[in-house]
């Protein structure tokens, strides 16, 4: 194997819980504000309402990263710190960066995917909720954008619940529905 098709050496590093999986495979399950970066024969999942998960796959490189936000941005009172929060957008986005240079992966090696952002609180035209899906969307899509990574899939709004399996052996992703988000009554 050419160092060019080499798979990547790098190590998992993950906030997620261990998580057995089917045939006795170990995964990952990545809870919200959680993120995953590395390469293996692990499966990363997480669980999405509101908030997006984005993943960037290196198929070069074979390696995964999949982070779990709520959030595009720190809201106003939160306590600004060094350390970063994967809750947050921009802090997701800012490690993911990292992350990738560490790994001296460039932006042409990826491939960016996104799935998530339902629509969950007050029904169209009332009071909004707490979680806003479109604006995570939106957070997720423009960030892409701005590094040059289209995106070759996309599963996002709606009023459902979605669950995200990434397959760090080769890249797959799946995203499976579940049940329907209630709308809130006013």
């Amino acid at each position: 194997m050419s160092a060019q098709t080499a798979p990547c050496r790098q190590a998992l590093e993950t906030t997620g819980v261990a998580e057995p999986g089917h045939l006795g495979a170990d995964g990952i399950f990545l809870r919200p504000g959680d993120w995953a970066f590395g390469s293996g024969g692990l499966r990363v999942s997480t669980l999405l309402g509101s908030g997006v998960a984005l993943v960037l796959w290196a198929p070069r490189l074979r390696l995964g990263a999949v982070c779990h936000c709520l959030q595009p941005e720190r809201p106003g009172g939160v306590l600004q710190t060094t350390r970063l929060d994967g809750r947050y957008g921009g802090d997701a986005g800012l490690w993911l960066e990292r992350r990738l240079a560490d790994a001296g992966c460039g932006w042409q090696d990826l491939q960016a995917m996104l799935a998530g952002g339902a629509q969950v609180g007050a029904p169209a035209g009332a009071r909004a909720g707490t979680a806003d899906g479109a604006a995570n969307i939106a957070w997720a899509q423009q960030w892409a954008a701005r590094h040059g990574l289209p995106l070759v899939q996309q599963d996002v709004g709606g009023r459902v619940l979605r669950r995200l399996s990434l397959n760090l052996a080769d890249g797959q992703l799946t995203v499976a529905h579940g049940g329907h988000l209630p709308v809130v009554q006013p």
